[in-house]
């Protein structure tokens, strides 16, 4: 009876307070029963739903919400991607008398099995208690501890896992901090360059759908004639851009762009110049292992100076002095590759 009582309000809740289904991170699919109605069913599911949410303090869709996806799409993984979830949980619950037993499994967005744990309570009435350890031990992903026997002591009874404040949304990845190379090949109309080999710090941070980057480091010539026409470029730099990706496999293609400003040196014959430039680029990369604590990757990357350089060229006089020349705006193709961890 006590069931009874706590439908009516856990539905209403469910209805109006729960947050909207297509903002939700993780969402509950209608609950499997064995020898229980459909209410008894949506009930349960509905407790576990507002369970995880409040312990794991992200928005979950209920199966309330996600019955319709899965009526539609008939499976849980695709009504996960209809709704736009990271994970999803399937619940089944089996009534044998009175003792009502509940397991539950966690799946991330591809279908991939993160987590499962079972747990049963004496009647009924005690679901409540039993969804909220169910969904503590998903949100952990440790085992319920063993219930102790009803004549155990107090001192006897295993102390629960600490439970965090918040647990962090499952679309945070861990940040990556590494190092990137590259070859740099420059080119401006009327001149010619040699190419550039560069080494860079590289930091990214964000989460599974997209990355913040941010690094500083050099780049230097490959060739070292100072009687050749060829123009030499040195540069010392930092960098601030983003990407985001294309696709949601732990391989996956990324497109982006951002902004390096900088201290470029050109040289050429052995005159020099030396100023501040500033270059904004554009990006297409592949992380290789997206879905691991250690990224590579690899990108082609286009930059544009938007800060010119000048010809050096000689005045004519008997000191060997020089002038400023023309000025041109060097574009540079870049095949850069990178690790981090």
């Amino acid at each position: 009876m006590k069931l009874l009582w706590i439908l009516l309000p856990t539905f209403a809740l469910s209805f109006f307070s729960a947050a909207p289904a297509h903002s939700a991170v993780v969402a509950v699919m209608p609950v499997k029963g064995v020898n229980l109605s459909d209410g008894q069913c949506d009930a349960i599911g509905v407790f576990f739903a507002n369970a995880f949410a409040r312990d794991a303090n992200v928005a979950v869709a209920s199966p309330m919400e996600s019955r319709r996806a899965f009526e539609q799409s008939k499976s849980s993984q695709a009504a996960a991607a209809q709704l736009g979830v990271s994970e999803y949980v399937e619940l089944r619950a089996i009534q044998l008398g009175k003792k009502v037993t509940l397991a539950g499994i966690l799946y991330a967005k591809d279908g991939g099995e993160l987590f499962r744990a079972e747990t049963a309570a004496p009647s009924l009435d005690e679901m409540e208690m039993a969804t909220a350890r169910l969904s503590r031990a998903l949100i952990l992903r440790q085992p319920i501890p063993r219930m102790p026997p009803p004549e155990a002591t107090v001192a006897e009874v295993p102390e629960a896992p600490t439970m965090p404040e918040a647990i962090a949304d499952p679309n945070a990845y861990p940040r990556a901090f590494g190092f990137k190379t590259g070859l740099f090949l420059p080119t401006s109309s009327g001149r010619s360059f040699s190419p550039m080999m560069s080494l860079q710090f590289d930091g990214r941070v964000g989460n599974r759908d997209y990355f913040l980057e941010f690094g500083a480091g050099g780049a230097l010539p490959t060739q070292d004639d100072y009687w050749s026409s060829t123009i030499r470029l040195y540069g010392f730099f930092a960098e601030l851009g983003g990407s985001i990706y294309l696709s949601s496999g732990s391989t996956a293609l990324y497109i982006g762009g951002g902004i390096a400003p900088g201290l470029w040196v050109s040289e050429r014959y052995s005159n020099t110049n030396t100023g501040a430039r500033c270059t904004v680029y554009g990006q297409a990369g592949i992380n290789f292992s997206r879905d691991s604590r250690a990224r590579i990757y690899g990108e082609f990357r286009i930059s544009q100076h938007i800060l010119g350089f000048a010809d050096s060229v000689s005045d004519g006089s008997l000191s060997g002095g020089t002038t400023t020349g023309n000025i041109y705006y060097p574009t540079i193709l870049a095949l850069q590759f990178g690790m981090g961890w």
